[in-house]
């Protein structure tokens, strides 16, 4: 091997590395994206469960009283 051949394969070597870690770098701020997604999706379905729970709650407390009924108009 010559030191041109092997100079052209250094080369073509470093380019895939570099691809490589570009690769591995959007791949890294993709998943840690998600992440916070995930994060953010969790926290809103604690609160719609928190939410729920005080519906349920409530109308427990109120099945006593009257039942709603439909609006005239229907």
């Amino acid at each position: 091997m010559d030191d041109d051949q092997a100079s052209a394969e250094i080369a073509q070597l470093q380019a895939e590395l570099a691809f490589q870690n570009d690769s591995v770098q959007r791949l890294n701020d993709a998943l840690a994206t998600q992440q916070q997604d995930i994060l953010m999706l969790q926290r809103q379905v604690a609160l719609l469960g928190e939410q729920l729970r005080s519906l349920r709650e409530t109308d427990n407390h109120n099945e006593g009283e009257a039942v709603l009924e439909k609006p005239p108009h229907y």
